[in-house]
């Protein structure tokens, strides 16, 4: 699996091994996330909801995930690098050229 982490000019890339469970292979579907924060720690609830017409019906969790300050800016960052690319390669110029 390739190292999703984000690295800042002048560290050096180094790999690391990461396991996946089997049980965890096939991934889950979310089409909403709630974010809520403390002091020590941000949550992230991925949720998929079910919808009537454009109304949300309702959710369920899929996934809960509590992660440090630090991890979050990483996270944001490395989110920003992978949607730049995924744009560059998947959207038409005139949408992805937008302000």
């Amino acid at each position: 699996m390739e190292n999703g982490g984000s690295h800042t000019e002048g560290q050096s890339r180094r790999e690391v091994q990461i396991r996946m469970p089997p049980d965890l292979e096939a991934g889950c579907w979310a089409n909403f996330a709630a974010i809520t924060h403390s002091p020590y720690e941000f949550t992230l609830d991925f949720v998929r909801m079910t919808f009537e017409g454009a109304e949300p019906r309702n959710g369920v969790i899929v996934q809960r995930i509590n992660m440090p300050p630090l991890f979050v800016q990483q996270l944001i960052d490395a989110l920003q690098d992978n949607w730049r690319k995924y744009a560059d390669k998947a959207m038409p110029r005139e949408i992805r050229d937008q302000p």
